[in-house]
Parts: structure tokens; sequence; C-alpha cells
């Protein structure tokens, strides 16, 4: 099955105003050529929260095909913000600015995956408008989303799965929330359509 992630980050988020200034974070996130080009960048702040995006993005999708160690360094961003290289892995990357949020989707064959991005209304809860605007996107008719136990990952739960009439769908899925923002990317081309 295709592996799909995706991440999104609020720019205007005052926790990381500053985070491109600090060289422990940035040397914490990126290898040496992306920090050279942060450095060089006209808007540091937006080069690297676009980097660490796409490298959330491809760890989200890697890790679903086994345990996988995070470390954001390990994953190379092509100049280009095209592609992004794990070892001998390289996946597809899409990286989109919409106002204040980055929304970076990664995927591992040549096919692009389905994705959205939307700015939540306040007191709404992000993980339920996140799987709400996945389902809206794919129609709704009995989809549900849910994770399941997975002993030894950071929460003790898997990555979300779709369902439709309480049967697993063979599509794979990614949901973020960041801020204000939400997003999702779906693989739809194992989907049974209905």
């Amino acid at each position: 099955m295709r592996r799909v992630g995706n991440d999104v980050v609020d720019l205007e988020d005052p926790a990381i105003a500053q985070t491109h200034l600090r060289e422990r974070f940035v040397a914490r996130v990126c290898c040496e050529s992306e920090r050279a080009r942060v450095a060089g960048s006209s808007d540091p702040k937006l080069l690297l929260w676009s980097l660490f995006a796409a490298k959330e993005a491809a760890f989200k999708a890697l890790s679903k095909s086994g345990p996988l160690v995070f470390a954001h360094r390990r994953f190379v961003v092509a100049e280009d913000l095209r592609s992004v290289s794990y070892l001998k892995q390289v996946l597809w990357l899409r990286v989109d600015v919409h106002g204040s949020c980055v929304h970076a989707v990664a995927w591992t064959d040549d096919e692009p995956p389905i994705f959205g991005v939307e700015k939540l209304e306040p007191g709404v809860d992000a993980s339920a408008a996140a799987r709400a605007l996945l389902i809206q996107r794919l129609g709704g008719g009995g989809l549900t989303i849910a994770r399941e136990p997975q002993p030894g990952s950071w929460n003790g739960y898997g990555p979300p799965k779709l369902f439709r009439d309480g049967v697993e769908v063979n599509l794979d899925i990614s949901l973020s929330h960041d801020g204000r923002f939400v997003g999702f990317a779906a693989d739809s081309s194992g989907a049974e359509k209905r």
C-alpha cells in the first residue's frame, strides 16, 4: 500500500516566533546543507518550518511500515522542496503555504494523494475537525476514523485508520493539526468506491 503523511504548522504560534534564531533548535532539525539554506534565506522562519513540516510528513509516512526512530536531521529535504530522503528511501513531497499556514504532504510513489487544510473556528476540537475534514472530502457515507492501541508507540496508539461501516478501508490516511489549522492527506488508489 502507498504510504502518505502530512504535517501542518501555524506560523503565527507565539511559541515558534523566534525558533529560526535558535541555533541549537535549527541544528537539531536541519542537516548541515539545510542549516546553510536557512541562514541564507530571505525568510528563514518560513523555510525552517517548511523543512520541519516536510520531515514530519515523511516520518509519518515511513513509520507506518515499521518502527522508526525519528531524528529530524536524518530526513533531508531537497532544495526545491519536492522530495525528502531518509537513508536510501526517497519520498515525493509537496509543501504549500496558505497565509500563515505551512502544509507538507509526503508520499511513497509518484501518484499524489488527495490532501487539504482548513482554518479552525475558535473553540473547535482540532482532532475532531481534522477527521471531519477528511471524511467530508472523501464523501462521508459510513466513514469513520479510529486509532487502535499499539504498545510501544509514543502515546500507546497507532496511526489513524479509515473504516467504512466498521470495516477497515484499504486506504492510507494522515491527519495533523497545529494552532489554528488542521490538515489531512489520503491515498485513494486502494479505496473501494461506493
